[in-house]
């Protein structure tokens, strides 16, 4: 007979964990110390103050990644817009994004009146198939955008040999792994372009920002000027005059960010640390399968900890698994949602529309994406970063509550649950 405490929180039991979890973000006196230098200098961002924060953030970014060049703007969607339009991507040009991505890898497309094209995802890491990719490609294809997703990384191998074949640029979108380095080498640097995000869930934040690498001089002056309404800078040599907006960055997001970069390396250890021992943990549990790190991902970044669900072996649906190890304490969730699929990005928007007619294709047919189906349908799952900034007992706790709800599998399938939740 099950106690309270053996009994499944979801069907009236006692959950398994009580405490919160480490609160996101995470701040201290550096971000205050911060804060009141931009504060008492006057200058709080805009044109033309002497923006000092941002020129720092984006040396010390740049270094972060190995890069050239950054540069700090408004948001990871406005940093994608503006390196598909530094790359002179528009009217009639299709772009090619992952199914599994937030809504504006594709947007920043449509926002540059292109088509984008959605590939599959590796049914493992729920990042870009560059098999998917090759098979997408035409004559209209201007460029390439690979998400690393999770904490996994696209197949930069790969896709970077794709891309130099069928001179087509990539634009790098890390907007989950600040920091992250692949065979040694930032993430962000492989394509033309790397694009960031610091909206409020990141590992690095100031509520909202972004920010864009490139090792390119004149990509960079392009940047530059589409972020500061279209201005050149004395010097910048580039032909064509650029509409630009007002998409710069301020000092008090700088600011925040400069204290924000200062903890990252430690957090970034720390959450990969704990992370072997989640999946260490997970994969002992049958029918769960964390993703398992790449080799060749050399530093590892973590936005979301995925793990796999195989319904058939476990016993029970991933959304009752869910849904069961959310009600034990465990922050919980199934990940993106086929993009194509997103109300945040509806096939019915004019521009949507406009952008497929353009292209050539005014009725797209629906995408061919079955891993990115199956994921979202029946095996992803996701556990927020910031859960992973605790000691070894968070971590324990989590594998401890996954394995009480998969030990009663068989009752939680046949129990009449409340709907949602």
């Amino acid at each position: 007979m099950k106690t309270m405490a053996t009994r499944l929180a979801i069907l009236g039991g006692q959950p398994l964990r009580l405490r919160e979890f480490t609160r996101w973000p995470v701040f201290d006196d550096r971000e205050r110390v911060q804060l009141e230098e931009v504060l008492t200098s006057g200058s709080w961002g805009g044109y033309p103050s002497p923006n000092r924060k941002a020129t720092e953030l984006e040396s010390r970014f740049a270094v972060l990644q190995g890069a050239r060049f950054a540069i700090a703007v408004t948001s990871g969607t406005t940093a994608l817009e503006v390196a598909l339009k530094a790359l002179a991507v528009g009217p009639g040009d299709e772009v090619i994004v992952p199914a599994i991505t937030f809504a504006a890898t594709a947007s920043a497309a449509i926002a540059c009146m292109a088509r984008p094209v959605f590939a599959d995802v590796d049914p493992a890491t729920a990042c870009i198939d560059p098999a998917s990719v090759a098979q997408l490609i035409t004559r209209r294809t201007k460029a390439i955008i690979p998400v690393h997703y999770g904490a996994s990384a696209a197949d930069l191998d790969a896709l970077t040999v794709l891309a130099r074949e069928r001179s087509i640029p990539i634009v790098e979108d890390c907007a989950h792994v600040p920091g992250a380095r692949w065979r040694d080498r930032g993430v962000g640097t492989w394509g033309a372009l790397g694009c960031f995000s610091f909206q409020s869930s990141k590992p690095m934040t100031a509520g909202e920002g972004g920010m864009i690498i490139t090792d390119d001089p004149e990509l960079e002056a392009r940047c530059q000027s589409l972020i500061n309404c279209g201005r050149r800078r004395p010097g910048d040599t580039f032909e064509t005059p650029l509409l630009g907006a007002n998409y710069r960055m301020t000092e008090w997001q700088c600011g925040v960010l400069l204290a924000q970069l200062d903890r990252l390396p430690e957090q970034i250890e720390r959450k990969s640390r704990n992370a072997e021992r989640l999946r260490a943990g997970l994969n002992a549990i049958k029918g769960l399968h964390a993703v398992p790190r790449d080799s060749r991902l050399t530093r590892e970044v973590i936005y979301a900890f995925i793990f796999m669900i195989d319904e058939s072996e476990l016993g029970v649906s991933r959304n009752r698994f869910v849904r069961a190890l959310r009600a034990e304490g465990i922050p919980c969730g199934v990940g993106n949602d086929p993009v194509y699929r997103s109300a945040l990005l509806p096939a019915e928007s004019i521009l949507y529309r406009t952008a497929c007619t353009l292209a050539g294709v005014p009725n797209p047919p629906p995408p061919d994406c079955p891993h990115a189906e199956r994921a979202f349908e029946h095996s992803m799952a996701a556990i927020p970063h910031e859960v992973l900034l605790g000691g070894e007992h968070d971590i324990d706790d989590i594998i401890a509550a996954a394995r009480k709800v998969a030990g009663c599998a068989e009752e939680l399938r046949a129990a009449r649950l409340e709907p949602g939740g």
